[in-house]
């Protein structure tokens, strides 16, 4: 079985600079923290941490690693800024099967199209740190969408 923890990035600042650049503010920090302890309570720590690019992205996902005492390097995937969602399936379905517990972490509105698309109700909207958790009844990344699904945990 797969676990895959969709994470939404933290509030971030809404200076004028790129938006690749804009860091986290304290308020999304404050509620990234609260996000780690969540998935603590929940027994959820992943095996794989996915991050865009994108500075509040990383951030956050620094922060879920450590909160949650995850080994691991963080990967960068620049798909995770801002693709379309057959592109985001496409790159969960990449994913080696080694790993059986996976975090990605991105952005809206592709995040919330990705939770709906695998699970049969309706998320209005993911807001900034928002997670959700959906299991998987396969072995293989590749086969998800066929898969059962189950939703573990969403906080938001």
């Amino acid at each position: 079985m797969k676990k895959l923890i969709i994470m939404r990035h933290g509030k971030a600042s809404k200076k004028a600079m790129p938006d690749m650049k804009r860091p986290l503010i304290d308020n999304g920090i404050k509620r990234n923290h609260q996000r780690a302890v969540d998935l603590k309570n929940i027994k959820l720590i992943p095996d794989l941490i996915i991050s865009s690019p994108a500075i509040r992205a990383f951030q956050t996902a620094e922060i879920m690693a450590e909160k949650l005492n995850y080994k691991g390097n963080i990967e960068l995937n620049s798909v995770f800024y801002f693709y379309d969602l057959p592109e985001m399936v496409h790159q969960i379905e990449k994913i080696p099967n080694k790993y059986n517990t996976v975090m990605i972490v991105g952005h809206n509105p592709i995040w919330t199209s990705l939770v709906n698309y695998f699970l049969p109700e309706t998320l209005t909207h993911l807001r900034t740190s928002g997670v959700a958790v959906i299991k998987f009844e396969t072995r293989d990344w590749s086969k998800i969408k066929k898969a059962a699904k189950k939703k573990i945990a969403l906080f938001n």
